[in-house]
C-alpha cells in the first residue's frame, strides 16, 4: 500500500468516525422533541443546525472513493442538506426529515458497514 493511499484510509477512517460521532450527538439533542418543539427551541435548534452542518461537510470532505464504497449511505441527501442549511427556515420538512429519518439511518450504516468492512473505519497507518 503507498503513503498517499494508506494517508486516505486514515482520512477516511477518521471521517467516518467523526460522522458517527456527529449524528449520535444529533439525535441525542433532538430525540425526545417533536417538530414544533424543535423548531421553537433556539438553543437546541442553533445546536442541531451546527451539527448538520458539520455532518453535512464532513460527508462531503470524504474521498470519492469511501463514498463509492459505502453505497448504502444517501450521499446527495448530505449534498443537498448542505445546502440548504443556510437558510434553514425555508425547509424546514427538509430539516426536520434529516433529523428523524436521515441522521439515523446515516448512523446505523455507519455501524453495519464497520462490522463489514472495519477496514474503512481504521485509523493506523
Amino acid at each position: 500500500m503507498t503513503k498517499e493511499k494508506s494517508g486516505n484510509n486514515m482520512l477516511s477512517g477518521a471521517l467516518l468516525g467523526l460522522m458517527s460521532q456527529i449524528g449520535i450527538d444529533i439525535m441525542t439533542l433532538s430525540g425526545e422533541l417533536d417538530e414544533a418543539e424543535f423548531f421553537a427551541s433556539r438553543l437546541t435548534r442553533v445546536q442541531t443546525l451546527q451539527l448538520l452542518a458539520s455532518l453535512a461537510q464532513t460527508a462531503g470532505n470524504l474521498p470519492d472513493e469511501t463514498r463509492v464504497r459505502l453505497t448504502q449511505i444517501d450521499w446527495a441527501a448530505w449534498a443537498a442538506l448542505g445546502k440548504v442549511l443556510p437558510n434553514y427556515s425555508q425547509h424546514p420538512l427538509q430539516i426536520w426529515v434529516a433529523i428523524k429519518e436521515l441522521t439515523p439511518m446515516t448512523v446505523q450504516q455507519l455501524s453495519d458497514y464497520k462490522r463489514s468492512k472495519p477496514e474503512m473505519f481504521s485509523m493506523v497507518m
